[in-house]
């Protein structure tokens, strides 16, 4: 059988063009919402025919959740990478915040996709956060077992308010970042990720704030 390998010439350029219409759409859906786009201005933005975009994705929904999932999958990948390499709870924690804000600066675009008042991408939006709380769902449960997550808190339900509160945070910020300093987003999201947590609010106490611009104030005096 005579299988085409990646590395070949058309197999390259079929990635490259895939690449360029998801940078458009990126930028075209971050611009104007799923509505405001067609699958024509997506293919007309990459430099390619309009039948060219069909033979990547079904339509403009298609590429807006490959959009919206592929980065879910990137934020995961970097969190899960930052978490790894902290030692204690309280440091895991503020490795997880860190992990997110800093792939928010960088994503600026992908997160006013992903939160969006868009009411025709409201079912991806939905699928998208369903899918970071089941995620966050299962690490509470394993926390339980492990005794670091309260026994009479529902994994469940804490799942879903971690992840609204920390979507509509994170959405108000990259909207305007002057809005708050990049030290106290991480700050809040790791306190309110153990206020009323027992064991863990114990520890959480016991660790020194870190404040960048305290940092600055010592070296400055």
């Amino acid at each position: 059988m005579d299988v085409t390998p990646v590395t070949s010439a058309p197999a390259r350029s079929r990635l490259q063009t895939r690449s360029r219409l998801l940078d458009s759409a990126t930028k075209l859906f971050a611009e104007r919402g799923l509505h405001g786009v067609t699958s024509h201005e997506i293919a007309r933005a990459a430099g390619v025919a309009s039948g060219t975009f069909y033979l990547h994705f079904r339509d403009k929904t298609d590429v807006y959740r490959h959009i919206v999932f592929h980065a879910i999958e990137d934020l995961v990948r970097s969190v899960q990478q930052a978490v790894g390499a902290a030692t204690g709870n309280v440091l895991r924690q503020r490795a997880r915040a860190e992990a997110i804000v800093t792939f928010a600066e960088a994503n600026r675009d992908v997160i006013r996709i992903l939160f969006s008042t868009d009411s025709e991408a409201a079912s991806v939006e939905a699928d998208a956060l369903t899918s970071l709380a089941t995620g966050l769902e299962a690490r509470l449960r394993r926390e339980r077992e492990e005794g670091l997550f309260p026994a009479d808190l529902d994994p469940v339900v804490c799942a879903r308010a971690h992840v609204g509160m920390t979507a509509h945070l994170i959405d108000w910020w990259t909207q305007d970042p002057s809005r708050a300093s990049r030290d106290d987003v991480i700050e809040t999201l790791v306190r309110l990720q153990f206020l009323g947590t027992g064991a863990a609010r114990q520890e959480l106490k016991q660790e020194p704030k870190q404040d960048s611009r305290q940092d600055l104030k010592v070296e400055q005096s």
